[in-house]
């Protein structure tokens, strides 16, 4: 029998990259064969994102490009739910298949390699019991959750991913056991909004990482982003004291997007500023040193000077660690893109203006972590060396390193966005 060949890219969040890592082993227990070159496949497949018009716009080209090699091709991920119409535009008998739906991977490349087109964009996956192969081969991404319970007027999320379905703590604690004694020791919850999980069965997160923890073995845990709305229904006080845990990395993303309340309401984030803060010093006040991540749009079509300053202010008082910056951009088919856009002058300007904040306050941040001795995971290699993260998951480059190791470090050196280290 014939042994078919695939190739996929994939582009966007860790759910993204799990949905890929599913993705290729459905397809090589079915007798696939996964190839690195787009010409060498018989099918090819782009799993995408369109979180950004950036991502979008490399996204079209990449379908383009895919589409000119006149091989069967299958549209999947974000791109193909949110925005079917602009996909077909381009390629109209590629197969498209939601984030959603990959559970019908198989059906999907058999039919397109003989012609038929498949369009899946309503399905209802469990992705915590279905298998996946490791892009990484320590760290095993577990989706908890798809879809979220909220309506943010910048994001596609909700149109690509719909609403919030959650998976059985049962099912997500025996794919980390799994994954735990299949040499996994960095196990990250994703979704996206980890806070909302376990709000339409029944369930939360706190009920989850008290089932989590208690699995055998030397294992590091990282909770991922969690939306301020529902975060703040969740006992906080009670979270903080969890992730005090030796099993689960003091990191903590919660993304407030802005400093200024009238463009939070304007966004329909449903918190104040003053909320967040208050959230971030329980944290800070139950573990020292713990790692803040956050989130900041800059440039909402509603965002005046002095909100923009106030968004800098908050930065000032909130000392973040971690930062994702992003320019404001209207998606499709979202309440912000109908409103008057600010010119991209303004933007440009703002965000250079808080970019160099930010660089200014992670660099002071991690000068508390020169000299820092403990024990640290090396989950990453990289072309001059290797990456190592400690339990407050900082990022420690080494030049030399046994990857998948636990090991003790020495920080010799500090930048803005990472650690350099030596092995003791």
């Amino acid at each position: 029998m014939q042994r078919y060949k695939f190739y996929i890219e994939t582009y966007g969040c860790a759910a993204n990259k799990n949905d890929s890592e599913i993705i290729i082993a459905l397809l090589l227990n079915n007798e696939f064969e996964l190839v690195n070159d787009p010409k060498k496949a018989d099918i090819n497949i782009i799993n995408t994102c369109v979180v950004k018009q950036a991502t979008a716009s490399r996204m079209v080209q990449r379908i383009r490009y895919l589409s000119s090699l006149n091989k069967p091709l299958i549209v999947a991920g974000c791109m193909a739910k949110a925005e079917k119409e602009r996909v077909e535009k381009i390629n109209s008998k590629a197969s498209l298949i939601s984030p959603n739906s990959i559970d019908k991977i198989v059906e999907v490349v058999k039919d397109s390699l003989i012609g038929i087109k498949r369009v899946e964009l309503n399905g209802n996956s469990n992705k915590a019991k279905l298998p996946s192969i490791r892009f990484n081969p320590i760290i095993e991404i577990v989706q908890i959750a798809s879809g979220c319970l909220s309506f943010c007027t910048f994001c596609e999320t909700k149109l690509a991913r719909g609403n919030l379905k959650s998976y059985r703590i049962s099912d997500i604690k025996e794919k980390v056991i799994n994954a735990i004694k299949n040499n996994a020791k960095e196990i990250w919850l994703t979704s996206q909004d980890n806070s909302a999980y376990g709000k339409d069965i029944g369930t939360n997160l706190i009920d989850l990482l008290e089932s989590l923890i208690e699995i055998e073995g030397k294992f590091w845990i990282r909770v991922g982003m969690m939306n301020p709305l529902h975060f703040k229904k969740l006992e906080v006080e009670k979270l903080a004291e969890l992730f005090k845990n030796e099993k689960i990395f003091k990191f903590l993303h919660v993304p407030v997007q802005s400093g200024s309340n009238k463009v939070l309401n304007d966004m329909r984030r449903g918190y104040t500023v003053e909320e967040f803060l208050d959230w971030i010093n329980i944290f800070r006040s139950k573990i020292k040193d713990i790692t803040i991540a956050t989130d900041i749009i800059v440039g909402y079509p509603t965002e005046t000077e002095k909100d923009f300053e106030l968004t800098i202010e908050l930065i000032k008082e909130l000392k973040p660690d971690v930062v994702n910056l992003s320019k404001f951009s209207p998606r499709p088919n979202t309440y912000a893109a109908k409103l008057k856009q600010l010119h991209s002058k303004i933007i440009d300007e703002r965000s250079k203006i808080l970019h160099n904040l930010i660089r200014e306050i992670t660099l002071e941040n991690n000068k508390k972590w020169l000299n820092w001795k403990g024990e640290v995971l090396v989950d990453e290699k990289i072309e001059d060396g290797y990456i190592a993260r400690n339990i407050y998951y900082k990022p420690i480059f080494l030049k030399n390193a046994n990857f998948g190791d636990f090991t003790n470090v020495k920080v010799t050196n500090i930048y803005s966005n990472f650690l350099v280290g030596e092995i003791i």
